[in-house]
């Protein structure tokens, strides 16, 4: 059973669309399919976010960012661990 496709318009350089053109003529696939191929491929490959060990950074400090010591103290809030200012 086919899923439902929905239109998507974007810009590629030409050199890009030249090869993809190649590859199309090559396999006798469409330009269409090999594009939703490498998506499928990155979406594979880069979901699900958490996953990623940065998307556990996500959230973890809840003070305003404009009027604090991030940047001085920042191995106290990623690891807990004291700092020059503590001792």
């Amino acid at each position: 059973m086919s899923k439902k496709k929905e239109r998507l318009q974007f810009y590629i350089d030409q050199e890009a669309n030249e090869k993809l053109g190649i590859i199309s003529e090559k396999l006798g696939v469409s330009k269409a399919s090999l594009v939703r191929e490498g998506v499928n491929k990155i979406l594979k490959e880069k979901l699900p976010l958490e996953k990623d060990s940065a998307y556990e950074l996500i959230g973890l400090i809840d003070e305003e960012l404009s009027n604090s010591d991030i940047a001085r103290n920042h191995d106290q809030y990623l690891y807990g661990e004291k700092t020059i200012a503590d001792e």
